[in-house]
């Protein structure tokens, strides 16, 4: 497989990406605030709450992941990036599900379903390269607006920030999308701004999470 390059990377070295890679750091501080808040939260705990913690400890590892890969530039070190990645989103899209959604196991199986065949169907018709690899995230923009349209027939208070997360993730892609088409424009490129606002995203996504999806169980001992 061919792997992705950036404008930024005009040379070999582990310092060819210092945008790049230095904005790995948003992950990790989003890692660390979102563990704060969890462990603050009344109720919170590994025990009924596993499916967070692993979520929090998943956004450290896109981090690490990311900055191997940014820095390093090997063929393990692009997988160390991308896995990460897609466990997270599969996680908190059960976690969602399951927590907010309040939805049983037939209906959360449904979705997983139709969002496999949604990114299957994408990937599918899309030419290789094109977008700059990015088709895959397509759906994760239309589920998040498909998220806000759900929380918004249950009345649920954070239908509209997923429908602004669905926005601000839409812009972030779109500076993943733009990093080599302006490479002219902007020698550092656009992609250390997709590092930044997915930061931004995964701890905003991850505050509502904890904060309507952990039942207090101190008010009820």
């Amino acid at each position: 497989m061919d792997l992705p390059t950036y404008c930024e990377r005009a040379s070999d070295g582990l310092l060819a990406e210092p945008l790049n890679a230095v904005t790995n750091a948003a992950f990790l501080a989003a890692a660390w605030l979102a563990w704060r808040r969890w462990r603050a939260q009344p109720g919170a705990s590994w025990r009924h709450q596993a499916d967070i913690g692993l979520l929090i400890a998943l956004l450290a590892l896109i981090g690490i992941g990311s900055l191997l890969w940014h820095t390093v530039s090997r063929p393990w070190a692009f997988w160390l990036d991308a896995l990460p990645i897609t466990f997270f989103i599969h996680v908190f899209l059960f976690s969602f599900l399951w927590r907010l959604a309040r939805l049983g196991w037939p209906a959360i199986i449904a979705v997983f379903v139709a969002y496999e065949a949604l990114t299957f169907l994408v990937l599918y018709l899309t030419p290789a390269g094109a977008l700059n690899d990015s088709a895959g995230y397509l759906p994760v923009v239309l589920f998040l607006w498909l998220m806000g349209a759900g929380l918004r027939l249950r009345d649920h208070p954070l239908w509209r920030d997923y429908l602004g997360f669905g926005a601000l993730f839409a812009v972030s892609l779109g500076f993943r999308i733009a990093d080599p088409l302006l490479c002219d424009l902007v020698p550092v490129g656009t992609h250390f701004l997709w590092h930044v606002l997915n930061g931004w995203l995964l701890y905003l996504l991850l505050a509502g999470l904890i904060r309507h999806g952990i039942p207090d169980r101190s008010a009820s001992s």
